[in-house]
């Protein structure tokens, strides 16, 4: 049979085990919240840079579009003119 001493010592084994236990999560908590904000960082840091990729292909599109236009602007009014009339023909043709 387990006497008093025994179980004295048990339970003091088993406080220094949570103890031990609370320590342990507490610097796991803190591994994956450092490691979150090092992946948040990292992915804002690859979407911005999309981002300015993105923005730097529509300026060099826009900036061919106008330089396209100055050079040919009879060109540009009439293809405009036709892609505009098909667009036209194509919505009243879906509103039918």
């Amino acid at each position: 049979m387990a006497t008093n001493d025994d179980l004295n010592k048990d339970v003091e084994q088993l406080k220094k085990d949570l103890a031990a236990l609370r320590e342990d999560i507490g610097t796991l908590t803190n591994t994956i919240k450092s490691e979150g904000t090092r992946q948040a960082k990292a992915a804002y840091g690859r979407a911005r840079q999309q981002g300015d990729n993105l923005r730097q292909k529509g300026e060099d599109a826009v900036d061919s579009i106008a330089h396209t236009i100055d050079e040919k602007p009879m060109t540009s009014v009439l293809t405009s003119f036709g892609v505009g009339l098909l667009l036209g023909m194509m919505v009243n043709q879906r509103r039918n």
